[in-house]
C-alpha cells in the first residue's frame, strides 16, 4: 500500500473485453489501497455503476460497443464531476490523447503497462492530478509546439464526413438554406447538424466554426 494514501481508492472498470477486465483485476490485486467496486462492458452500464457506486476513478477504454470512450468520459464527468477518468487503451494516437484531455480525462495510459504503473497512475488521478503514458511524451510536445492549428485540425477530425461538409459550406459563407440545397437536406436538418457540430467543437457561433475550418486548412 502506498504510504501517502490513507484511504481506499474505489475504481470502476469500463472495457468491453472480459479478458482485459480480468487482467486488470489480476494486475491490481496486490495493491490493497485500490478496490475495484464494479466493471462494465458498455458505456451505458458504466454510467449505471457510476451512479450506484460513486467511485474515485473510472478506468475507461476508448472503444466501447455502444459509444466512444471519449463521449462516455464527458457523460461520466457531467454525471459525477468529482470522479476522475483514466483512459486505458491500446491506442497511442496523438489525436486521441488530445481529445481525451479535451473531454476532461485526468490520465491517458496504454494497456501494456504493468500493475505497479497502473496503480501509481490510479493514485495520481484519484488525487486530482494528471498522468500521461511515458511513451506519449513526444505527442504532447508536438501539440504544444503546433498549438492552435493542430488543435483545430484534431477538432474537425472528430466530426463525421457529413458534418465536415456542413462546416466547409458554412465557412464558404453559405446560409443554412443554401447548405441544405447543396447537400440535399432540409433547413431544419442543417440546423440539427450545426447544433451537434457546435457541441462537438465546444463553440457557440458560426464564425468560430468557420475560423476553425480555416485554421485546420492551413495544416492540411
Amino acid at each position: 500500500m502506498n504510504p501517502s494514501t490513507n484511504r481506499t481508492i474505489r475504481i470502476i472498470l469500463v472495457d468491453d473485453s472480459p479478458i482485459v477486465r480480468l487482467g486488470l483485476r489480476s494486475a491490481l490485486e496486490d495493491h490493497t489501497d485500490i478496490q475495484i467496486v464494479g466493471e462494465a462492458g458498455t458505456a451505458a452500464a458504466g454510467l449505471d455503476l457510476l451512479h450506484r457506486h460513486n467511485p474515485d476513478v473510472v478506468m475507461l477504454d476508448l472503444h466501447l460497443p455502444d459509444k466512444s470512450g471519449l463521449l462516455a468520459c464527458r457523460d461520466y464527468l457531467k454525471a459525477r464531476p468529482g470522479t476522475s477518468v483514466l483512459i486505458l487503451t491500446s491506442s497511442n494516437s496523438e489525436r486521441n490523447v488530445h481529445e481525451a484531455i479535451s473531454a476532461g480525462a485526468k490520465g491517458y495510459l496504454l494497456k501494456e503497462n504493468d500493475g505497479p504503473t497502473l496503480a501509481a497512475a490510479l493514485r495520481t488521478v484519484a488525487q486530482g492530478d494528471s498522468v500521461l503514458d511515458p511513451s506519449m511524451a513526444s505527442q504532447v510536445l508536438n501539440l504544444v509546439r503546433h498549438g492552435g492549428t493542430q488543435t483545430a485540425l484534431m477538432k474537425l477530425n472528430a466530426l463525421s464526413p457529413q458534418e465536415r461538409r456542413v462546416v466547409a459550406l458554412l465557412a464558404g459563407g453559405m446560409t443554412n438554406k443554401e447548405i441544405g440545397e447543396q447537400l440535399g437536406l432540409t433547413e431544419k436538418t442543417v440546423k440539427n447538424y450545426l447544433a451537434t457540430i457546435f457541441t462537438k467543437l465546444n463553440i457557440t457561433r458560426r464564425t468560430q466554426a468557420a475560423a476553425l475550418y480555416v485554421e485546420a486548412g492551413r495544416v492540411e
